[in-house]
């Protein structure tokens, strides 16, 4: 549960000092009013809901699109009740309205921190909006390192370079191609093999190309669409190697809670987790900025007479986030990020051993079925541990997955392609991931995004692989 005898210690920096001794006066009083709030039976839940059906489910339509984004979790949703029907105080202000509200983002700062094996939570977990806001602001961050610390002179001036995947998320691609046609960067994308890997000989080759001018390295943890696991490591470890400068990115908005995820392990700088893809509510995501990178790039521009302001393109205004990111903060969905980071980070094990478990089943009933099983073939790697546990990219030979999804709206919630820009009609243009896994176009059209999550079960299982069966082999007889 939200703990608000947390050491006092630990309230945001911004914060007038008085919260202390505030806090210490009302604590008492916050926790007596959320637990009189909500009934102990759903404040104190001790077992695991892993593998149990939510009501919020529609009995006849299976989800398994958890890839586009999650229920939020019933212990999640049991830790923001409170700060929707009790706590509304500004986290900013001093007074007894206030303190739960602070305390409960410290608690939740913390929650990201240790799940991402930062540092230091006050200094280098920022909430922000959504996973495009955390993306963009990582690669704004690099540009602008380069920029303070790049010649002054017009006529010398270069523009910094950022390296990324062909098969990254929108948030990425959209926006250095956005950012390029203004002029403000150039980039160049690193291929992928058959199996939806980053290939390392060709970044390496990038990075010599275009060595003192990369600023930036922003490689997926995970695809979305196949659920392969990018090398996340490799392209550090050499960008490092080529130049210490450059600020490593990954967007781990897809892997988080489904493969392991920590911040010195991956020798990374940044790193971006989304709420909605882990059981918290949509509109809250945290990016973990790494404080001795900032901090040592920041000293040596200012020693060489630079000026500079890593956090120059968040929205500026109050001072919250540590004077990072203006605006007052979003408490209840602050609340849920941490609860849903603290889930994901106790039920690890389990639940990569569940959806990989329903995922496996998913596969093996579809290949086993005397109508289509011949006709279905996996995407992405062979290798489980290059894989996410609960993701199946499945095609089906001569069917049009698209059109496929639209019959069984009302039976199976799934995706043809990545759900942020699929196609309502079922028709449209081929996943620029399956296109950059140079995927022929029979089996491109014919695939489908299962993924499984948390509460899925058996039953849910058999009965997609019955929907998906009836449609595709009716498509196939059709032709």
């Amino acid at each position: 549960r939200l703990c608000f005898s947390t050491s006092t210690s630990s309230s945001s920096a911004f914060h007038h000092h008085h919260r202390k001794s505030n806090f210490r006066r009302t604590q008492k009083t916050s926790s007596a009013i959320v637990a009189s709030s909500e009934s102990s039976s759903k404040m104190e839940r001790k077992k695991s809901l892993l593998a149990t059906p939510l009501k919020c489910m529609i009995p006849t339509c299976v989800y398994l699109d958890y890839n586009a984004t999650t229920p939020i979790f019933p212990e999640v949703c049991d830790e923001m009740l409170p700060f929707m029907r009790t706590h509304f105080g500004n986290p900013s202000s001093i007074h007894a309205y206030a303190v739960p509200c602070s305390v409960a983002i410290d608690v939740s700062r913390e929650r990201v921190r240790k799940a991402l094996g930062a540092t230091n939570g006050k200094k280098e977990i920022v909430f922000t909006s959504c996973g495009t806001e955390s993306d963009n602001r990582a690669i704004d961050i690099a540009c602008d390192l380069f920029n303070s610390s790049a010649s002054s002179d017009e006529a010398t001036r270069v523009l910094p370079h950022v390296i990324s995947t062909a098969v990254e998320h929108p948030a990425v691609l959209v926006y250095l191609e956005s950012e390029r046609k203004a002029k403000r960067l150039t980039y160049s994308l690193v291929p992928v093999n058959e199996e939806g890997a980053a290939d390392v000989e060709a970044f390496e080759k990038q990075l010599a190309e275009f060595r003192d001018r990369v600023c930036c390295v922003t490689i997926m943890q995970a695809n979305n669409e196949t659920g392969a696991v990018q090398p996340v490591r490799a392209f550090a470890d050499l960008a490092k190697a080529t130049n210490p400068k450059i600020l490593v990115h990954t967007d781990a908005a897809q892997s988080f809670g489904k493969v392991k995820l920590n911040a010195d392990d991956l020798n990374v700088d940044a790193i971006t987790i989304v709420g909605h893809k882990i059981g918290a509510p949509k509109g809250i995501a945290a990016l973990f900025l790494r404080e001795s990178f900032l901090s040592e790039r920041t000293k040596e521009i200012i020693s060489n007479g630079g000026n500079v302001d890593p956090y120059r393109s968040f929205l500026k205004g109050g001072g919250q986030e540590g004077g990072k990111r203006a605006g007052t903060e979003n408490v209840l969905h602050i609340v849920g990020l941490g609860k849903a980071c603290e889930i994901a980070d106790e039920e690890f094990d389990a639940f990569v051993a569940h959806t990989k478990r329903m995922r496996d089943l998913l596969f093996e009933k579809l290949k086993a079925s005397t109508k289509i099983g011949d006709r279905v073939f996996a995407n992405g790697p062979k290798d489980d541990a290059k894989h996410l546990p609960n993701t199946l990219s499945v095609a089906i030979k001569g069917v049009n997955a698209g059109a496929l999804l639209v019959e069984l709206k009302d039976q199976l919630a799934a995706s043809a392609g990545a759900a942020c820009h699929s196609s309502e009609d079922g028709g449209g243009a081929i996943s620029g991931v399956l296109l950059a896994m140079r995927l022929e176009e029979s089996l491109a059209r014919g695939t489908l995004r299962l993924s499984v999550g948390r509460h899925t079960t058996e039953e849910e299982i058999s009965r997609a692989v019955e929907a998906i069966e009836a449609v595709a082999s009716r498509q196939i007889e059709n032709k």
